[in-house]
């Protein structure tokens, strides 16, 4: 008996153990690969607080943004600036993960727009130029959550693990543009946008991970933390924006106005770079990880209505078609894959059809006007199949005098079961409350 014993521990030692090794890193040491998808911004307190609705109206400086041939609307220079406060509450419902999943809530201010605008004639022909920062996509998103492991097969496992997530950062362009009158009643005009991450930072965005957990196993106690720091930089894209305003019918004070805007497709080329720390009862590792990767965006065709009924009443309407199908990435080595979950080019990305209405009442005084505005949207974001449905209204009102505006708006966008997967976290989905203001101002000269 006394040699059978002496025989099993080194049998433990050789056998048992370096399973338990393995059983405990397959578990521990790689928590699930989150990622942060791209949340769309729209430009501006007019537009989005008569619903985003302003591919036939765009009479400011962001018409760079939402229809460049609108920019011919502008009668003299006029310098703008545009500032946002996000707040998103993502409600998450576990599903079979086996998972406790913590809601997550981001609040961050921006600078969403900046321009200056500049009427001028050549050649008998009026233009006007603008020059415009842009904010486009929004990367921010924190989740915080448990994981529970219990696995009484040899080596048996009872491990307790608590991950943070954090996303923040996002993408801008800067866009010149021109617009150019061609007949009376219609204009266009084109917008080159240049994306880039180099204007406030040196990085696009950023994501980290944060794991430590403690437990049993085989008997022996345990414990783990993984940090990972993910950063996107040197993000480059280039792509065009063609648009057109027609007054397609005029009578007294009504006018009926038809907008069509076109976003060219591009690819955008960044760098991940990746370094991790992982230490546990096993050892430590650390490692860094430098990819390039190729992106491609999708192209976009949006049409728009706008009604003035008289002096102080105007209403409006677009739709607009992306076709989120063609977004996927490819990385150095020929890898691809889709951006949303990482997955395979194999499943599908549908295309989401937008449609947004506004309107705006003017009150006139003896020297300022004051708007009040509105608006109802179905904008639906990509997912991996379905789109998500995302329903909202926006609320919005200012003050006009000679020679300067302040206009404020509210927006509130929410969807219900947005599928996990999106975001690397397969079989969990949640519910998404977005509130959103902004404070914009514009100087006439």
């Amino acid at each position: 008996m006394k040699h059978k014993r002496i025989l099993f521990i080194p049998m433990f030692l050789f056998i048992v153990l370096p399973l338990a090794q393995t059983s405990f890193a397959q578990f521990s040491l790689t928590p699930p690969n989150i990622n942060a998808t791209p949340l769309p911004v729209g430009s501006g307190a007019r537009a989005i607080g008569q619903g985003s609705a302003f591919i036939a109206v765009a009479d400011d400086a962001t018409a760079a943004s939402w229809n460049p041939g609108a920019l011919m609307q502008l009668e003299r220079p006029e310098l703008s600036v545009v500032g946002s406060f996000l707040s998103t509450q993502q409600d998450f419902d576990p599903g079979s993960t086996g998972w406790s999943l913590g809601d997550g809530a981001v609040s961050r201010g921006d600078l969403n727009y900046a321009s200056v605008a500049y009427p001028f004639r050549v050649f008998r022909k009026n233009f006007v130029a603008a020059l415009n920062y842009q904010q486009i996509y929004d990367f921010h998103m924190n989740l915080d959550f448990k994981q529970t492991t219990e696995d009484r097969t040899p080596p048996s496992l009872n491990y307790k693990q608590n991950i943070d997530f954090e996303s923040k950062g996002g993408i801008g362009a800067l866009t010149p543009a021109i617009s150019m009158l061609v007949v009376p009643k219609l204009s266009v005009g084109v917008a080159i946008n240049f994306y880039t991450d180099e204007f406030f930072g040196n990085y696009a965005w950023k994501q980290s991970t944060r794991s430590t957990g403690v437990g049993t196993l085989a008997g022996t106690n345990v414990t783990s933390t993984y940090d990972s720091d993910t950063t996107f930089k040197n993000f480059q894209a280039i792509n065009v924006t063609t648009g057109i305003l027609w007054d397609v019918w005029e009578k007294e004070d009504k006018l009926l106005t038809f907008g069509a805007v076109f976003d060219t497709p591009y690819t955008a080329d960044v760098d991940r770079i990746t370094d991790f720390t992982s230490i546990s009862t096993f050892g430590q590792s650390t490692g860094r990880e430098r990819k390039n990767f190729e992106v491609d965006y999708p192209m976009s065709l949006g049409l728009g209505l706008g009604f003035r009924y008289n002096d102080a009443l105007s209403f409006s309407m677009d739709v607009t078609w992306t076709d989120w199908s063609e977004f996927k990435q490819e990385d150095e080595d020929g890898n691809k894959s889709r951006p949303l979950g990482g997955v395979s080019t194999d499943r599908d990305i549908d295309d989401t059809y937008a449609v947004r209405c506004g309107t705006e009442y003017l009150i006139f005084g003896k020297k300022v006007i004051i708007p009040v505005r509105g608006g109802l949207f179905y904008d639906p974001r990509p997912s991996l199949d379905d789109p998500t449905d995302v329903y909202g209204f926006s609320v919005g009102s200012g003050i006009t005098f000679k020679r300067f505006s302040l206009d404020g708006a509210y927006q509130f966008r929410r969807a219900n079961d947005v599928d996990g997967e999106d975001f690397g976290l397969s079989g969990a989905d949640f519910d998404l409350n977005d509130h959103m203001f902004l404070a914009s101002v514009i100087v006439y000269f």
